[in-house]
């Protein structure tokens, strides 16, 4: 989902907790988790192409279809998956205020899923981190077997 649509929906789930008379703090919370937790695809971004630009980097997440060219590795989000969920449900047994970011990472990530339906993006993307990872070293080697059998033709 765009940023756009993030920000619509958190001031709606913001009113809404507002008017079940929720608190200032808990909700600030909440909502700044379920906007911050998109840092990821900026940090995805910086690392694949080395430069900081927002713009770009929003058309990029916009029009990469290269992400069913199986070669091709899937954008690592760090932040989008259940191995974070797991990390900030083990910390609020610890430290009750992460449960209100807790509840903003899940929040984001249903938004998230449901707007995955209609992604070309591979589902495994916003589940988990382990599962993308591999997934990457599977189409690294992929690359690697293409690009030696083109060598090998073109040799020919």
């Amino acid at each position: 989902m765009i940023p756009r649509g993030h920000l619509i929906y958190g001031a709606i789930l913001a009113v809404i907790l507002w008017s079940l008379g929720m608190g200032f703090l808990p909700i600030l919370l909440i909502i700044s988790a379920s906007l911050l937790i998109d840092i990821d695809h900026l940090i995805n971004y910086i690392a694949v192409f080395k430069r900081f630009n927002i713009i770009e980097m929003l058309t990029y997440l916009g029009k990469n279809s290269n992400i069913k060219n199986s070669t091709i590795p899937l954008p690592v989000f760090i932040f989008h998956n259940f191995e974070t969920l797991f990390i900030l449900a083990a910390l609020s047994l610890f430290f009750p205020f992460m449960a209100y970011i807790l509840a903003g990472v899940l929040f984001h990530m249903i938004l998230d899923w449901i707007a995955l339906l209609n992604s070309f993006y591979p589902k495994i993307i916003k589940f988990s981190l382990v599962l993308v990872l591999i997934e990457n070293k599977i189409r690294r080697r992929l690359s690697e077997s293409t690009n030696k059998s083109i060598n090998i033709i073109i040799k020919l």
